[in-house]
């Protein structure tokens, strides 16, 4: 199963661009937000890696939603352990997973609390989404080639083999890498992985409070091989278990509407920027992007933000200049990515998606055609 598709298009895009527009220089900007009305479109916070006490979570699926739901959070995908806990107005079906009953009857402190599981938290309450003016989004953490990876848009949880991504692609569902630092694989491991399978659209940057520091590294080792090939994009989750776990990593959706359709489109194309908030949603809010213009002409990149002390621009785990603007003369001959960190108030990160730098000579495609 071979790439093709959205990265596909954005090359001819960019290529149909060139051509056409009378640009005196081959560099071409792929900008993966050329989409965005910043003006008019939403942003809506969202964290796609959870968990309840259906299999390990701490909380009833009910009160997980409202958790969330109370401190702003517009996205919300349920993701226990091989087990697809969804529709949330079917909540009520579920069973309690043994690793929560043992707590309950061990009388388990929960983490950073004075107290046990209540007994009432094992009634299970259907969530109608609309009420709660939040979108459900399907989603399961599964077990492929001794790495978790979360699998969105499919009822699908089946077992770790050879077919698990062409089952998943066939059921019309998308995956992403969870947690890379937890398995310490080489970058070459990945790419191999996301040349073969087009469902995988993406790489948990941040985890449950930045657990393993190195991913931002270990994802712009990715980025370097892949680029321009196709785009691997940056995801921030909780991966909540508990209240000690949520709220400091969470990915912000730019969409015209907050829905299910809109909310996978995102995800596939990288419609979206991502944060680390080490001390959640207490005190200074971490940086808020506000717009980011991309100047063909001039070949530069621009980001308006709030909040924020300063912005780098990464690629090849470097930093190369440091600024709101960004020009592509700046990015190494070998090397055709460059994304932006901004950096804010208790050590907030705010990352966007990487813009895709491309050369492209016309006369050589124009006589490759004849």
């Amino acid at each position: 199963m071979r790439i093709s598709g959205t990265i596909g298009s954005l090359f001819i895009q960019a290529l149909v661009f060139f051509l056409f527009s009378g640009c005196s220089s081959a560099w071409q900007i792929i900008n993966p937000y050329s989409s965005v009305d910043w003006e008019k479109d939403g942003q809506y916070k969202a964290n796609l890696h959870t968990h309840t006490m259906v299999t390990d979570g701490w909380m009833n699926p009910q009160t997980t939603v409202e958790k969330y739901r109370e401190r702003d959070y517009r996205i919300l995908a349920i993701t226990d352990h091989r087990i697809i806990t969804y529709p949330w107005q079917e909540f009520s079906k579920f069973p309690v997973g043994p690793k929560s009953d043992q707590r309950i009857k061990h009388l388990v402190l929960k983490p950073q609390e004075d107290e046990p599981i209540a007994p009432g938290d094992t009634v299970f309450k259907n969530v109608n989404p609309a009420d709660v003016g939040m979108v459900d989004i399907q989603g399961g953490e599964l077990w492929f080639k001794k790495h978790e990876l979360n699998c969105f848009f499919s009822d699908y949880c089946g077992a770790d083999t050879e077919g698990f991504l062409d089952t998943l692609a066939a059921k019309g569902g998308i995956a992403v890498f969870n947690h890379p630092g937890r398995y310490k694989l080489p970058a070459s491991w990945y790419v191999a992985l996301y040349k073969q399978y087009s469902p995988i659209v993406g790489f948990e940057v941040f985890n449950c409070d930045n657990r393993y520091p190195n991913d931002r590294n270990l994802w712009d080792s990715i980025l370097t091989v892949m680029a321009p090939v196709r785009p691997v994009w940056g995801f921030s989750n909780d991966d909540m278990h508990s209240m000690r776990d949520l709220g400091k990593d969470w990915n912000v959706f730019i969409l015209p509407e907050a829905n299910q359709k809109n909310v996978r489109y995102a995800m596939e194309n990288g419609i979206s920027y991502f944060i680390h908030a080490p001390m959640g949603h207490k005190g200074t809010p971490a940086p808020a992007i506000q717009m980011i213009r991309v100047n063909p002409r001039q070949k530069t990149i621009k980001i308006k933000a709030s909040g924020y002390q300063s912005i780098a621009w990464i690629s090849g785990g470097n930093t190369l200049h440091k600024g709101k603007h960004f020009h592509v003369r700046r990015l190494p001959p070998d090397i055709r990515y460059v994304r932006a960190e901004l950096y804010g108030d208790k050590n907030s990160i705010v990352c966007t998606q990487p813009f895709f730098v491309i050369s492209i000579n016309p006369v050589n495609f124009i006589r490759q055609k004849h």
